[in-house]
């Protein structure tokens, strides 16, 4: 063998190990017929007031987060028409990234990856709004702050609740102050409305209780 042609073979080599070590192995994958089976059990198994206990601090850490709106949708449900369960009520960036992946990823590959995360959570934590007391972020003419009233669950790998966190989350006071002060004319501004709308949508993502992030595998706590 020539020197040059050894070379050659000696790049080629480094060339394909290296792709090798790129790629590494393949991620899991899993039907996401069974997420939506799960996510049925979620929205299903809505407790009652008192109907289980009040989550400690550390019962989050860990969990997959979402939105009872992506539970909902994950599950083939129809999402009521209702303020409680629309997307401004409902933060995508309250969503795991599996979850987002599930509900958005053109791919089937894509979801199926995604799925395989999903159902390797541990347990899972959806943020469910009760009622919205907003009426002017919706557009109503009732001067005061707007309010979320939510539930946030804890829900086991058997589909059922086992506690929640009674959780309120309002607009920056000095947005809702501004928002009341324009707010000279019969009706609300749409613009003014939107912008409660965003606002208490960031409020409620910076706000509401996640616990701690997994743990990635094979690391050392």
């Amino acid at each position: 063998m020539s020197e040059r042609s050894s070379l050659r073979d000696l790049l080629v080599l480094a060339a394909a190990l290296t792709a090798c070590g790129k790629s590494g192995p393949a991620k899991p994958e899993a039907d996401p017929a069974a997420v939506t089976k799960l996510t049925d059990q979620f929205a299903t198994n809505v407790p009652a007031p008192a109907g289980v206990r009040d989550c400690e601090p550390h019962d989050l850490d860990g969990g997959m987060t979402m939105t009872f709106r992506s539970v909902q949708l994950l599950a083939y449900s129809k999402v009521p028409d209702r303020p409680e369960d629309d997307e401004w009520t409902n933060p995508k960036d309250l969503d795991a990234p599996a979850v987002r992946a599930l509900l958005d990823a053109k791919d089937t590959k894509a979801k199926r990856q995604a799925a395989a995360e999903f159902l390797a959570a541990p347990f899972y934590v959806v943020y469910r709004v009760d009622y919205a007391n907003a009426p002017m972020a919706l557009g109503i003419k009732e001067l005061k702050i707007s309010t979320l009233s939510t539930r946030i669950f804890r829900y086991e790998k058997t589909g059922l609740p086992t506690c929640l966190i009674v959780f309120h989350v309002q607009n920056d006071q000095k947005i809702s102050d501004d928002a009341i002060a324009v707010s000279d004319k019969p009706v609300i501004d749409p613009a003014v409305a939107r912008i409660l709308r965003e606002d208490l949508a960031k409020q409620f993502v910076a706000k509401a209780p996640r616990g701690k992030p997994p743990v990635p595998a094979g690391t050392k706590q």
